[in-house]
């Protein structure tokens, strides 16, 4: 596949509470970031749970009938912004098809579920987000195969609310990128970020995940961290949203592009900086028509002088057409 854009994914994760209002007003401050998706958790409890384990009755209480997820889908149209939803199961991917969802999400607990990947396979969703934090390069491998057929984003980083600096790993980043782009045409990789929020690292953490690669930058965001709703413990409140949103866009900016020619592909104002620190070939001495020019009478200097030469090596045994002062630019009028 191409490389996708550069996106920031506002995840809602399931701070929604199972409340549509809720939901949209997470997906309103994510819009009114400037973030390209926002993300929810679309659970139905026994899809990921046995009634007895420990967080069934939570994952219960995020259902909601699929009437609202149309609604919410619908009121994220009007706001411009892509909606995509972590699945867990036939149920949840059925919807997200119905809905003409184009992302999806398999979580670290869907890996190496080998019948939930073949379904995913055989859907019409395009772009798969595989979260691989707490996976090993044989099972991201497997799962690479199955969805072979779609665009897959491989989401490092992990939950540990929050994530201790020191299990980031975010030279993973450049690992499996240079690992996996050299196999494939269909993968790119991304960053979902999980650091403290009020630590240093709420920002600086995913700016260097840019720099490592990461072309998709998966971020929480939650209503009020005061209020702490379900997964505030790595998540900005929404005018911090704005900030981290404008801070990583201006990342991807400043980490540009290389072209694959002599120059790198350098921007006009680049140009015009090589055009300004550049020194000219310049005469050391007062020189008399006739002169042999060399490194002898020759210097580079920077000069007020429009017509110039950069490259000494190009003047090098030509012959002085006229008289020159000390401290002039050669230029190739005078020059034979």
């Amino acid at each position: 596949m191409k490389n996708m854009k550069n996106k920031i994914i506002a995840e809602l994760a399931q701070g929604f509470e199972g409340d549509l209002m809720k939901a949209k007003l997470l997906v309103n401050a994510a819009a009114s970031s400037g973030a390209d998706i926002a993300k929810l958790q679309l659970v139905y409890a026994d899809e990921l749970a046995t009634p007895e384990y420990l967080h069934y009755k939570l994952f219960k209480g995020l259902e909601m009938p699929d009437s609202s997820w149309k609604e919410l889908l619908d009121y994220s149209n009007e706001l411009n912004i892509e909606l995509n939803f972590d699945i867990f199961g036939t149920r949840s991917l059925n919807l997200c098809q119905d809905l003409g969802i184009k992302g999806v999400k398999l979580h670290g607990t869907d890996t190496t579920n080998i019948g939930l990947l073949n379904e995913v396979s055989k859907s019409d969703i395009k772009n798969v987000y595989l979260g691989v934090g707490g996976s090993n390069l044989k099972e991201i491998e497997l799962a690479i195969s199955i969805l072979k057929n779609k665009n897959i984003i491989l989401l490092l980083g992990f939950q540990s609310y929050p994530t201790p600096n020191n299990d980031n790993h975010i030279s993973r980043v450049s690992y499996l990128k240079d690992y996996f782009l050299k196999k494939y045409n269909n993968i790119e990789i991304g960053f979902a970020d999980h650091p403290d929020p009020n630590s240093s690292l709420g920002f600086a953490l995913a700016a260097t995940a840019v720099g490592a690669g990461a072309t998709v930058i998966e971020k929480h965001l939650t209503l009020g961290k005061i209020m702490k709703m379900e997964d505030h413990e790595s998540a900005l409140n929404p005018d911090e949203f704005d900030n981290f949103t404008k801070t990583i866009k201006d990342c991807y900016l400043a980490l540009g592009h290389t072209a694959k020619s002599d120059d790198f592909g350098m921007s006009n104002s680049e140009k015009s900086y090589r055009k300004m620190i550049r020194r000219h070939v310049t005469s050391s001495k007062d020189l008399k028509k006739g002169t042999v020019l060399n490194s002898e009478n020759l210097v580079l200097k920077r000069t007020a002088s429009k017509n110039v030469i950069y490259d000494i090596s190009l003047v090098y045994d030509k012959i002085l057409t006229e008289d020159l002062e000390i401290n002039k630019a050669i230029n190739l009028n005078i020059i034979k």
